[in-house]
Parts: C-alpha cells; structure tokens; sequence
C-alpha cells in the first residue's frame, strides 16, 4: 500500500506540471503576442499545434505503453516535456519557433496519460481504479488553482522565458524520482504484445469506445478554449487586472479539484452502471455555467459560475475518461486509453484556433462564448443513445 502511495503521488506531481504546462501559456499568451505582436488567429495556433501533436501521438504512445511497460513511458514524457518547455523559454525567437517547440512539447506529452491508467490499472483493482485515477485528475484542479496565481507572480519577476524555463528543469526532477521510485510493471512476452493487435483492431470497432471519444472531443474544447482564452478575455474585453484574472482561473480551478475527487468517490460508490447520466447532466449544466460566465457583470459572478461550470464539466470529463478503466482488459488499456484521450486533445487543437478565428472574424467573444456552450451540450446529447439499460449493458460484452 506503501508503493501503491508512493507511485499516485510522484504521477500526481508529474500530471500537476503536465497541468501547469497547458494552464500558463494562456497568460503567457499576453506578453508573447505584445513582444512579437502576433494577431489572435497567429496566437491561437501556438497552443493549437501543441494539441495537434498531443492527438497524433496519443494512439503510438498507448502503443508504446503496452509494448515496453508505464514506466519507461512516464519518464520519457516528462523529460521531453522538460526539454521543449526548455526550448521554448530559451530558444523561442519568432512565432515559427514558438509552434515547433510547442509541437515538440505536445509529442512529450502525448504519452503521460495514458502511462498512468495504465500504472493504475497494474496496480488497483477494479473498486478502487475510479477513484485512483480521479486523484490523478485532480492534479488539474491543483494546477489551475496555483497555476495561474504562480504564472502572474513569475510573469511580472521571471517573464515568460524565464517561467518556461523552470517548468522544464522541474519536469527533468520529477522524471528522475519516476525512473527510481515508481515500481516496474509486469513483463509482457512478444507474443502476448503481438496479439494484441488485433485488440486494438476491435477498440476502434466497439460503438460504445467511438461514442466517448466523440464526448471526450466535445468535452475538451471549452476545456481548453477556456484554458487558452480565458485570461485574455477577462484582461482585454472585461478589463480585469492580470492578478484579478489569475484569480479568477484559480477559483475555476478549485471546482476542478473538487469535482475530480468528489466524483470519482460518488460515480464508484453510487453510479455504476448510471454513469451515461453523469455525463449528460453534468455536461447540459456546465453548458449553462459557461454562458452565464459571459453574461456576468461581476467580477464575483464570474468567479461563481466559472466554479460551477468547472465542476460539472470535469464530472463529465472524470466520468467518460474512467469508465474504459473498468470494462476493458488490462491488455490494451494504454491503446484504449490512448485513443480515448486522442479526442480530448483532438478538441484541444480545435478550440483555440476555431476561438481565434471567431474573436478575429467577431471583433469580440460572444461567438465564442455561444460555440463553447454548444459544444458542451452536444457532449451531454451524445450519451442519449447510450440511457437505455439494455443497450449500455452491451459495454460489457463488447
């Protein structure tokens, strides 16, 4: 159990920088398009080709895992983030190096995810995965909470260059600690990594894993279009100060934190079997949350329903990215989970540059705002098919 505690908490601090990562280039957004004065469209593909690496390399990372063990993979994501984020800070002279670099990072990335469901399907059994992996989660809610609150104070002493710079020597530190402290997984013969081949074959076969990784697309663009924009529009359309911003992402944050870990105790306990109605309420409510955001005129309202809206949009997200956990074999959860997460980051390219484009074509953020909250609700709409009893009993025996 020791182990066990030692492992969810060096996975915890690698997935907290993995977080902090994709939460401090919205505010280093500001300072990067000031210095190279870049139009928004320009911005939003700095954060847009990160998650289009992020998706490609998802399914050979899950690969990856499968092949040559968690462990391995866990190291090397964070390493390469480590160096990319190195890159970026040092290296990032014009808007062309910029997008390599963050590129580069999604690639590093692209592997830890799907790592750690993996080390948590080895290691808990099948009672206690939800709520495991939910910890690990969580690590959003606790980058996006300190996140911003850190990235304004090492903005305004360090600046950009400088915050990018420590993040990537940080990654290397946490790297080590995996590599020696986090235990080895079990060894696969060739053959049994041979045959799963055709495993993976029948994942993408299975209407029940297309159909979560439709939501976990859907979910994921007001995810990150908040991420990426958020900070810039509450500085430049609402006129909030960089610190009044950071606090509001923070409060955000801290529904995140609370929903990842409330839900995955309640869904384990409470909702198996029920948790197609999860996501759909959840997702139909934190729609809502997302316009009302918008239509706020405070700067406490704003904070209320970013909080709210946070909490029901990671209770869908916790909800669709732990069920394959517990109704797919050990086997091939790093190609399932690799697949499933694909549409998430799939969603994180799609977000900010569809964002950037509708800010610039708009000259204002009510387009955005109106896109967010729909797509939010298809994410909820799409697990209709899947109510009926009879029919998502079927997950089981596909």
């Amino acid at each position: 159990m020791q182990n066990r505690s030692l492992m969810i908490f060096l996975l915890f601090l690698g997935y907290v920088l993995v977080y902090i990562d994709k939460t401090v280039i919205g505010f280093a957004l500001l300072p990067i398009g000031r210095e190279f004065d870049l139009a928004p469209q320009q911005l939003g593909y700095i954060t847009g080709m990160f998650f289009l690496a992020y998706s490609l390399f998802q399914i050979p990372a899950g690969w990856l895992n499968d092949r040559f063990g968690y462990k391995k993979v866990l190291a090397c994501s964070l390493t390469l983030l480590g160096g990319f984020a190195l890159c970026f800070g040092l290296l990032g002279f014009g808007l062309g190096l910029l997008i390599t670099f963050r590129f580069l990072a999604g690639i590093g990335h692209s592997g830890y995810p799907s790592s750690c469901a993996k080390s948590v399907v080895a290691n808990f059994n099948v009672e206690q995965r939800t709520f495991a992996q939910s910890i690990l989660l969580s690590s959003a809610g606790l980058a996006m909470t300190v996140g911003p609150l850190v990235a304004v104070y090492c903005l305004a002493h360090v600046g950009w260059r400088g915050s990018f710079s420590t993040l990537g020597l940080l990654a290397f530190v946490v790297a080590a600690f995996i590599l020696f402290w986090v235990p080895s997984p079990p060894r696969d013969s060739a053959t049994s990594a041979a045959n799963k081949t055709g495993s993976y074959l029948a994942l993408l076969k299975n209407p029940i894993v297309l159909v979560l990784f439709a939501v976990n697309f859907c979910i994921n663009i007001p995810t990150y279009g908040l991420m990426a924009w958020l900070p810039k529009y509450l500085v430049q359309q609402r006129g909030f100060s960089l610190d009044v911003a950071g606090i509001v992402v923070a409060v955000g944050g801290l529904g995140i934190w609370i929903s990842s870990l409330s839900t995955g105790w309640l869904v384990g306990k409470f909702m198996q079997g029920r948790e197609p109605k999860v996501i759909l309420y959840s997702s139909l409510l934190s729609g809502v949350c997302i316009w009302l955001v918008y239509t706020s005129n405070s700067v406490y309202t704003v904070c209320l329903f970013l909080f709210f809206g946070n909490i029901f949009m990671m209770s869908s997200f916790v909800t669709t990215f732990t069920l394959p956990m517990k109704r797919l074999p050990t086997e091939v959860m790093g190609g399932a989970i690799g697949l499933l997460n694909t549409g998430g980051t799939l969603g994180g390219f799609v977000a900010p540059i569809a964002m950037g484009y509708l800010i610039t074509l708009t000259h204002g953020y009510d387009s955005t705002f109106i896109f967010l909250t729909l797509v939010m609700w298809v994410s909820g709409l799409l697990m209709l098919p899947l109510l009926s009893k009879s029919r998502f009993a079927a997950r089981d025996a596909a």
